[in-house]
């Protein structure tokens, strides 16, 4: 299933120092409320939180997020299948070397765009307004419903950076909650 690759995802640039600093090997979010590590393998993102695996003969995603059932299909730039009990029908572009993802996830509006400097638009109830700061590394402001979270943060490691449908998913799931 390996879809086209975003660019090396110049989603994650940045940096200086004698050494370079590593790649992170974990998905993060950090909120005022929360904080969520995923840790992403080539075939599976896993977590207290979250276990998934990515099957790539059958461009599947499935198991659990959130205590929450994951079937879904990778075809044709789009993601479909369920999340819970809602339905899943996101369409993936990439332009410019921005992701957009729209449609609904979890019977849920979305609507957000990922490209080297922001991450910016909706998940759910949530509104995100992200910009690069360092490398891999996204920080910015959210609201859901009527809170504002001005401190949150987002580190993205290359691996999963490099696959736009997976990126989708695990950024929908992540960024709902």
């Amino acid at each position: 299933m390996k879809t086209q690759r975003l660019l090396a995802f110049g989603l994650l640039a940045c940096g200086s120092a004698l050494a370079a600093p590593a790649a992170p090997s974990s998905l993060n979010l950090k909120t005022q409320d929360r904080s969520v590590t995923v840790g992403v393998t080539d075939d599976n993102l896993s977590g207290p939180d979250i276990q998934l695996s990515f099957d790539d003969d059958a461009d599947a995603v499935r198991g659990q997020a959130f205590g929450r059932p994951v079937n879904l299909t990778l075809e044709n730039d789009t993601i479909r299948g369920t999340y819970g009990q809602g339905p899943v029908n996101v369409k993936v572009t990439d332009t410019n070397d921005t992701l957009d993802a729209v449609g609904t996830f979890g019977g849920k509006l979305t609507n957000f765009q990922v490209s080297p400097q922001q991450i910016t638009g909706t998940v759910g109830a949530c509104s995100y307004e992200l910009l690069i700061t360092r490398p891999h590394r996204y920080e910015g402001a959210r609201t859901c419903g009527t809170k504002l979270d001005r401190s949150v943060s987002l580190t993205i490691p290359p691996s999963l950076a490099d696959e736009d449908e997976e990126l989708v998913t695990a950024l929908s799931i992540l960024l709902a909650q």
